[in-house]
């Protein structure tokens, strides 16, 4: 039951208080992107808590060698770059022969896939030295935290335009950083992250 719970707890910590795209800024150009096409956001987060969570998972099984296990950060982040972009191809090729599914739905699955976010996951798992629940629970915390921040960031900009005395050297996109700037602020306080060093 502890596995459980540690499963639920670090999935909650890391969409609503440890926000990556707000607190670390992994994945915040796609996010605000997604907020812009906002029909997509669903199915790229379930796309990106799938791709995190897998090679939360297989990084974490190898992590389990010790011949792996010691090797520098360095080494650590070559070999999880690997594992992400050999796992993509393979799911990619399976699609592709199996499904036939389209390119532009593999391009959307590279995008996801390669995401800086996706590519932290395990970096930051293998660093807290978490165990396969949490792994998961990062995961698919991860998911839940891309979409949580691109509906913010899309009640922001519906908002921004509404707006109608902006200066227009701030009119648009340089709002819209302002404003997502604002909530990784917020995020950071809420996290106890320290935001300047």
């Amino acid at each position: 039951m502890s596995w459980f719970l540690n499963f639920v707890s670090v999935a909650l910590y890391a969409a609503f208080i440890q926000n990556l795209v707000f607190n670390g800024g992994y994945g915040a150009s796609e996010s605000i992107r997604m907020s812009l096409k906002y029909g997509r956001v669903i199915p790229f987060s379930l796309m990106i808590a799938g791709y995190s969570t897998f090679t939360a998972v297989v990084c974490r099984a190898l992590d389990l060698y010790h011949g792996i296990n010691a090797l520098s950060f360095a080494s650590h982040a070559a070999i999880f770059g690997g594992v992400l972009a050999f796992s993509f191809l393979i799911i990619a090729a399976f699609l592709r022969l199996v499904f036939h599914v389209k390119k532009k739905t593999l391009s959307t699955m590279g995008v996801a896939a390669l995401n800086s976010m996706v590519f932290a996951i395990p970096l930051i798992n293998h660093r807290s030295g978490a165990g396969f629940a949490e792994s998961i629970g990062m995961g698919i915390g991860s998911g839940v935290a891309f979409v949580f921040a691109v509906l913010l960031i899309y009640v922001g900009i519906e908002k921004i335009q509404k707006i109608k005395n902006i200066p227009k050297a701030f009119n648009g996109i340089p709002a819209i950083f302002i404003y997502v700037a604002l909530i990784s602020m917020a995020f950071s306080g809420l996290s106890g992250s320290i935001l300047f060093v």
